[in-house]
C-alpha cells in the first residue's frame, strides 16, 4: 500500500512521542483532487476501524480507508529537509520519467506530490 522512508518514519516517531501517542497509527487520507491527481493528508489516530486497511513499514503502522487503498498503491511518505526546517511529502513512486514530458501525474510516468503536515488534535 504505502511505503515510508526511514527519515519520515523517524520524524513520525518523534511526533508520536511529542504528542504522547507512541502507539498511534499514521492515517493517510484523501484531501482532494487537482489536475495533477489526488492530494493526500496525514494525521495520528489512536484507533482503527473495520473500514481501514493496516500496513506496517519501517516500524510505522499506516492506516487508510479500504476504498482509498488502490489509489495509495505505490505511494511514498518522505521527509524533505530544507533551510526552513523541512516537512513531509507524499508522492507516487517515479516509474521511468522520460525527458521532455510534463510533470503532471499521468504524463510520461511523472509523480504526484502533496506536501503535508501531520495534523494534531483539533
Amino acid at each position: 500500500m504505502v511505503k515510508i522512508t526511514e527519515l519520515a518514519a523517524q520524524k513520525v516517531k518523534e511526533l508520536q512521542k511529542e504528542q504522547n501517542k507512541e502507539n498511534a497509527f499514521l492515517r493517510i487520507y484523501l484531501v482532494g483532487e487537482s489536475s495533477d491527481g489526488p492530494n493526500f493528508g496525514m494525521t495520528l489516530e489512536e484507533s482503527i476501524t473495520d473500514d481501514d486497511l493496516l500496513d506496517i513499514d519501517n516500524g510505522i503502522s499506516i492506516i487508510a480507508d479500504i476504498e482509498l487503498a488502490m489509489t495509495l498503491d505505490g505511494t511514498i511518505v518522505d521527509y524533505i529537509k530544507s533551510n526552513n526546517g523541512g516537512g513531509f511529502e507524499i508522492h507516487k513512486e517515479k516509474r521511468g520519467h522520460a525527458e521532455g514530458c510534463g510533470e503532471s501525474c499521468g504524463s510520461c510516468g511523472g509523480s504526484c506530490t502533496s506536501h503535508t503536515d501531520i495534523k494534531g488534535d483539533n
